[in-house]
């Protein structure tokens, strides 16, 4: 195989094209990079094998990015796919630069190990002992790097709006969430160590608890001890008061605005998440390659010492000494532990496997390190997608010589969207004809109940009552489809109809509270109308 090729592919998969339709893809631009004479045979078939995975995968899931993938800390598979820039047509390339969402606590978690190694910073310490005002005093570094601190976003949410009152005009800054916290007053549902709990705000303490103990701002302090080192040229800290300007080579951000949308559009003002002026949990900018560098540095020893690696990468427990379980099944991948900035697979079958994922509107990340075949995936997206997380995982279990996960993509977007621009006879045959293709399309009866709702929400009655009659006509013995549909008739003012559903809906249920106290009102507004 020569050292590097290039070409277009273009799909000829089943259904392929009129997914492309609803989701706006360009055509797929591959790029094939190995080290000459490094891959063995049975590798190379798997990367075949891998390409031909990623070509059916990218045009149903509608990802737009990009795919790195290194052994032991060397490229041997780029493929980039999609646009950086819808409005220039700018395409993504190996320069292109991501927002890396959750994948940024892992350079959180780096900085602090760091100063552990320093002796700046003790794991087993509360927070407390840094930040005395600190109002939970239990809480300690070990526990906000594993998110079993019982810190959470929920119970704290609206305290920097609160706060900011309270400090206007000047901006919110980092250094106001201890200030913040004590003025909000509130209880954790958790004590510390009790339960997995994800909280963004953990994170954003320990880049304060970085900035406190090194002296630097966190960003000068990745530049410095992290980016630097590993030599990360393009990576970076955007947030509302940072690296404010986009580079030339910043990919935008873009999210379907409604579940039955053609077209992403393009995220500014409130949508968009960098008018935020904290860091530590989110906010890193950086290329594909640049990732595939940090990969390397930790590997080869540049910025951890092999001992804080392990202890970096080794499941926690709580209180209890039970696991600290990522009980929310991330991406739906599987069972996971959480380590210190890193989940872990309980499934080491295809060997040790750390990782993070991320998620914000318009963008979805993983960095995904096997720590035994020394194979890392990095896939970035700069626009939501379905299936992106397990389309990693899928990968590394491709080139770990394993089937990749069969996940169908749901129909709902495309029958929406359908149903908009073509009416509910073409919507219904189109539907009709995908959804006997179980292997590539799925569509549930809750795809169908929230693009119902989606519908009545926007003012758009036709179409939810067509979205709900689809629902009862594929789910005729459910009680809640036959309730959704009644409540809409309610809505759009055919009280009859309304009733009639209504009954069926207990019929099938005669315990469904929500369709008895529906039909009341229904029936209270039958009789109303009767004596007008």
């Amino acid at each position: 195989m020569t050292a590097r090729f290039r070409k277009h592919l273009h799909c000829s998969l089943p259904l392929a094209t009129l997914a492309l339709a609803f989701t706006g893809v360009p055509p797929i631009t591959w790029a094939w990079r190995t080290t000459p004479n490094t891959q063995t045979p049975a590798f190379e078939h798997r990367l075949t094998q891998l390409q031909r995975f990623l070509g059916d995968r990218i045009g149903r899931d509608a990802l737009n990015g990009t795919i790195l993938i290194g052994r032991n800390g060397n490229p041997v598979f780029r493929e980039n796919f999609g646009i950086a820039n819808w409005e220039t047509g700018r395409p993504i390339d190996n320069d292109t630069e991501f927002e890396l969402a959750s994948v940024s606590k892992v350079f959180t978690a780096t900085a602090v190990l760091q100063l552990v190694e320093q002796g700046k910073v003790d794991l087993d310490a509360p927070f407390a002992r840094y930040f005395p005002a600190f109002p939970y005093p239990h809480m300690t570094i070990r526990q906000l790097l594993s998110h079993s601190a019982g810190l959470s976003d929920q119970d704290l949410a609206g305290m920097v709006e609160d706060y900011q009152s309270h400090i206007a005009p000047q901006p919110f800054m980092i250094a106001d969430l201890v200030p913040a916290i004590v003025d909000a007053h509130r209880t954790m549902k958790l004590e510390p160590g009790e339960k997995w709990w994800y909280s963004n705000l953990g994170f954003q303490l320990l880049a304060l608890l970085v900035e406190q103990q090194s002296g630097e701002p966190l960003p000068d302090y990745l530049a410095a001890h992290v980016f630097g080192p590993a030599g990360m040229k393009h990576s970076y800290i955007k947030t509302a008061l940072r690296n404010r300007e986009d580079t030339p080579n910043f990919a935008q951000n873009y999210a379907w605005p409604h579940p039955w949308s053609q077209a992403r559009v393009r995220l500014e003002g409130s949508r968009s998440y960098y008018i935020n002026t904290l860091y530590g949990n989110a906010s890193i900018v950086s290329t594909a390659a640049d990732m595939l560098r940090f990969d390397a540095a930790l590997r080869n020893g540049a910025l951890l010492k092999p001992a804080t690696l392990e202890r970096a990468y080794a499941p926690q427990k709580l209180a209890s000494g039970s696991p600290d379980f990522v009980w929310i099944n991330i991406g739906g991948m599987g069972d996971a532990d959480d380590a210190l900035g890193w989940f872990r697979f309980r499934d080491e079958s295809m060997g040790r496997i750390v990782w993070h994922a991320g998620g914000m509107p318009g963008c979805q990340t993983m960095f995904m390190r096997n720590l035994d075949s020394g194979i890392t995936i990095i896939l970035l997206a700069n626009a939501d997608s379905q299936n992106l997380h397990k389309t990693a995982l899928s990968a590394m279990r491709i080139l770990s010589g394993q089937p990749p996960i069969d996940e169908p993509v749901s129909l709902v977007r495309l029958y929406g969207a359908t149903l908009v621009e073509q009416g509910a006879q073409a919507a219904t045959a189109m539907l009709d004809r995908l959804r006997v293709d179980t292997a590539h399309y799925r569509l549930t009866e809750n795809d169908l109940n929230n693009l119902g709702y989606a519908f009545r929400e926007a003012g758009r009655m036709r179409d939810a009552l067509a979205a709900f009659q689809t629902q009862i006509r594929l789910f005729p013995s459910s009680s809640n489809a036959f309730n959704s549909y009644g409540e809409a008739l309610k809505e759009a003012g055919d009280l009859a109809a309304a009733a009639e559903a209504l009954r069926h809906s207990l019929d099938l249920d005669s315990t469904n509270s929500d369709s008895q106290a529906a039909l009341a009102r229904v029936e209270a507004a039958l009789a109303v109308s009767r004596h007008r």
